[in-house]
């Protein structure tokens, strides 16, 4: 069940507190090249199966960047944002600790490190995210991201 976002003490109120997980998502080939395109970095890790099954990796891998912008896509399975606008303010620290295989699934988990309310109204939400790729013991990103959210 996905938690109702939508006053500035829904926030506030849950600073400390793990949200929870998202659906996994498989990453496939086709997402990884729209990135490469999207972005003109085609480099062959990322977009040529034949090379990179050269590397230690055996396979083509997701853009780091890439998993860090499926957060949105993979918070909507543990919150909905009933919100007037929002909009990203930047990331305090991210790493990118493990690749994640084309083919293999992520999914996110989502704590509330902070919230703060500003005058104009709204809310700074410090969010800390830990996206797990499937079959890895390590994560493959851990973030600290800084959104800004109207009510």
């Amino acid at each position: 069940m996905r938690i109702a976002m939508q006053e500035p003490a829904d926030f506030t109120s849950r600073v400390g507190e793990h949200l929870g997980w998202s659906n996994w998502h498989t990453v496939t080939q086709a997402e990884v090249d729209h990135f490469a395109e999207a972005t003109g970095n085609r480099a062959p890790i990322h977009t040529d199966p034949e090379f990179a099954k050269l590397t230690p990796y055996g396979s083509t891998i997701a853009f780091g960047i890439q998993i860090l912008a499926m957060a949105t896509m993979l918070l909507g399975d543990i919150w909905e944002l009933r919100i007037t606008n929002g909009v990203d303010a930047g990331a305090n620290k991210v790493r990118h600790l493990a690749p994640v295989p084309v083919g293999k699934a992520v999914r996110c988990g989502l704590r509330i490190a902070d919230a703060e309310l500003l005058p104009d109204g709204g809310v700074r939400v410090t969010k800390d995210l830990t996206f797990e790729v499937e079959g890895s013991e390590r994560p493959a990103c851990v973030a600290e991201v800084v959104f800004l959210y109207w009510c």
